[in-house]
């Protein structure tokens, strides 16, 4: 009993809760608008966003959105349905690594830390990425499951999820525990044709598909989605060296110290427990070796190690004091849920647009035009459940055909013709810059609701 609620009590958890908080921009704004656009508009095979083709992840994280939205509704709770799903899916796979490593607690250790219970609360493909890799090591560290197809079809999933990555968290660490201990075993299962069958089955044919329909698609994919996100810093998201250390210090309190102590006495390790220990820490140090040099770091991309780390953190309780701990690492949970439910009302000052949209709609007369000006906010047009137009937004054309830019990219002078023929206008964006440009127009700028670069604005002729 004590092991089902380790890992049950925390999804479902998870799963009551995803929809507290509205939808947070740009990240999670972004799936769920994507996702919004493949339901309503049936194309489940191009990703649009605000009606552009959009092309920086695979479909795996929209298609799961877009299905817990086709279930509940086109809401926060749709939205992240999938998301939360995945992190349950994440909780079990753990738990049955840490009782193949005796570490019960693993499950509760892994739901109450930091990062893991911040991101499982998010729309991301990192979520999605984590869970495949749990479920490869699950595969990995039970002999049987390597005799499989189970570990190729998370590499399969994971692929669909996030791409080539998927293999350094997967494959190469495998390659390298198998080296380390000298053990052919580990890696035998690579042997099986029918396994990568399966692989392919599950990981290619949307790339094909998009491929053929999409001229130019592939040297976007391997340079501006691969190797420009790993060799150079065009995304601004770079960081030290050390960077992803501290994230992992930080992000599995408050079982960092625990964790440690387990990763260090994995790696001394020796005798039958070593080929488990030494997946375990090939799982966690090669990648954040691969990541630490990476020039776009974001707290996500080491999430698909922390299910080693909190089975490695559960292995030293004894298991007299593991009910101890285990009341522990509720009680931790339980103040982490609180906190997400204290950080409701001001949900706003976190970035989500949920407040500004819900006044739009209640002010908005029908007709009105509404147009996003200077920067892109994908959580106005998911909540406004429509397309909204553009003006002097920077946006990725590569793939959208110019015949098909006309009412989503629009001019001045096509808004102020907007204005000009329904007498007023919405306009979301800086409200510094909306204000400049209601007084270069001739129009009057009024502020509704919000502040900064999150502000709704409506613009009437003087």
């Amino acid at each position: 009993m004590r092991r089902l609620l380790a890992w049950l009590m925390p999804a479902g958890a998870i799963l009551a809760s995803c929809g507290w908080i509205g939808l947070i921009e740009p990240t999670e704004t972004r799936y769920a608008e994507i996702a919004r656009e493949m339901l309503a508009g049936g194309d489940w095979l191009i990703p649009h966003l605000n009606g552009i083709p959009h092309f920086d992840k695979p479909p795996l994280a929209y298609w799961a959105t877009a299905s817990g939205m086709a279930l509940l509704g086109v809401n926060e709770w749709g939205a992240r349905l999938g998301a939360a799903l995945a992190a349950g899916f994440v909780l079990w796979c753990t738990a049955r690594m840490g009782r193949q490593a005796g570490g019960a607690l693993a499950p509760m250790f892994l739901a109450s830390s930091i990062l893991f219970f911040a991101i499982s609360h998010q729309l991301a493909s990192d979520i999605f990425l984590a869970a495949a890799v749990a479920g490869f090591y699950a595969a990995m560290l039970d002999p049987r499951g390597r005799t499989k197809i189970w570990p190729f079809v998370a590499l399969g999933v994971g692929f669909m999820a996030k791409g080539p990555v998927v293999f350094v968290t997967t494959l190469a660490p495998v390659l390298l525990a198998a080296a380390w201990v000298r053990d052919r075993a580990l890696v035998r299962w690579l042997a099986s044709w029918r396994g990568w069958v399966v692989f392919a089955l599950i990981a290619l044919p949307w790339y094909v598909a998009v491929l053929v329909r999409t001229p130019g698609l592939m040297t976007y994919f391997l340079n501006r989605q691969l190797w420009e996100r790993y060799a150079m810093t065009i995304h601004q998201r770079g960081g030290p060296i050390y960077y992803f250390i501290v994230v992992i210090l930080v992000g599995m309190l408050p079982w960092t110290w625990a964790a440690l102590r387990g990763l260090s006495e994995a790696i001394r390790a020796r005798g039958e427990g070593r080929q488990a220990d030494a997946l375990l820490a090939s799982w966690i140090a090669l990648p954040l070796v691969f990541f630490s040099f990476s020039g776009s770091k974001l707290p996500a991309y080491v999430l698909p190690m922390f299910p080693a780390l909190a089975v490695l953190a559960s292995c030293w309780p004894s298991e007299a004091r593991r009910g101890h701990w285990l009341r522990i690492g509720g009680v931790v949970f339980a103040v982490l849920l609180a906190l997400l439910a204290a950080a409701t009302p001001f949900d706003t000052r976190l970035g989500s647009p949920r407040a500004i949209a819900q006044k739009l709609k209640e002010s908005r007369r029908a007709g009105e035009p509404v147009v996003e000006y200077g920067k892109f906010n994908a959580g106005v047009p998911f909540y406004l459940r429509e397309i909204v137009p553009m003006l002097e937004v920077a946006r990725d054309l590569e793939f959208q055909a110019p015949t098909a830019r006309a009412g989503i990219i629009i001019s001045r002078d096509e808004f102020a013709h907007m204005i000009l023929t329904g007498g007023s206008g919405w306009v979301v964006g800086n409200q510094a810059d909306t204000e400049a440009l209601a007084k270069a127009l001739g129009f009057k700028a009024s502020l509704v609701a919000g502040s900064g670069d999150q502000s709704l604005l409506l613009l009437q002729r003087s």
